[in-house]
């Protein structure tokens, strides 16, 4: 499911990424399952390519940060319960895990391949929202998880002690529990899970967003104001922020943050600008503030990101 960077000398974030891998379980080929609680020793960021499919996170306590592409996840229990993502990676992709040291986390993850999905009659006609979802690249659901779910989810990362066979019986059955949960968070009308908030929008609705995230992600949108961005989009701006974080998942301007970020990132790895010149490509005026924003989202200065040419 995972491929890591090559490297030609040891990497410490790598070698994290290598050990995570290690610890994923295929219940059966196409879903894949991994679990984990504890504290993150060192702070770290560990980089992969993952394949097109689904990818189900669930935060029981503590918090975790990845990305898929420019979608961002962060979760943090917080004292609000349980809370859950589904992404849709509609094709390859780049995924990103950013840990700091110290920090505690009981999570569980699923991938869903589509060979998968479709062996388990996710091509039907009847999964239409379903179907829609999972075309639409990097598209996110947010919930709480219903208490039910919560204990699922329990019960995977501290599952009983049984014979192999048998705990293999009882983890698959209870991701498949966990996974209707969060399928339902995309399905049509009445399907919707307890405490979703799907969508809910029109395919019209849908492919105006699509537009507009990859006007957003083209930097044309970078000088713009909100209501300049929603004019583009043809709505009003409550209604766009609204219409795309229940899609996204993050907001307008985080997104475009975010895009800043990562192409000031991609010219320092592959041009080897300046970091100066970096900090105003993604928007920052100050190259101080630009190197603390570079290193909380990155885990390290914008200076050890930079290629000397």
């Amino acid at each position: 499911m995972h491929s890591a960077d090559p490297a030609s000398s040891p990497d410490p974030d790598q070698a994290d990424l290598r050990a995570h891998v290690s610890r994923l379980r295929e219940l059966r080929p196409g879903l894949h399952l991994h679990s984990e609680d504890g504290c993150d020793l060192r702070d770290q960021t560990a980089r992969a390519e993952i394949d097109a499919g689904l990818r189900l996170v669930v935060l029981l306590e503590g918090r975790i940060d990845v990305s898929y592409g420019l979608t961002r996840v962060a979760l943090s229990h917080a004292g609000a319960g349980a809370s859950a993502a589904l992404v849709s990676v509609a094709e390859r992709e780049r995924f990103e895990r950013r840990a700091r040291s110290g920090v505690y986390s009981r999570r569980v993850s699923l991938g869903l391949t589509p060979a998968w999905l479709a062996q388990a009659g996710g091509g039907d006609g009847a999964a239409t929202g379903l179907q829609r979802f999972m075309h639409e690249h990097l598209a996110t659901r947010h919930w709480q998880l219903s208490p039910r779910a919560a204990v699922i989810a329990e019960q995977i990362v501290h599952p009983p002690g049984l014979t192999p066979l048998l705990q293999h019986m009882y983890l698959e059955s209870h991701a498949l529990e966990l996974l209707g949960e969060a399928l339902a968070t995309v399905g049509d009308g009445e399907a919707a899970a307890p405490g979703a908030s799907a969508a809910g929008l029109l395919p019209r609705e849908h492919q105006r967003l699509r537009e507009l995230h990859a006007f957003l992600a083209s930097g044309q949108a970078d000088a713009l104001s909100m209501d300049a961005i929603a004019r583009q989009a043809g709505v009003n701006a409550s209604t766009l922020q609204r219409q795309f974080r229940s899609v996204y998942g993050t907001t307008v301007f985080e997104f475009l943050r975010e895009c800043r970020l990562q192409r000031a990132r991609q010219a320092l790895e592959r041009d080897g600008i300046t970091v100066g010149q970096a900090a105003l490509l993604a928007g920052y005026t100050s190259a101080a503030n630009f190197a603390t924003a570079y290193r909380r989202r990155f885990g390290l200065a914008p200076k050890l990101a930079r290629v000397r040419v």
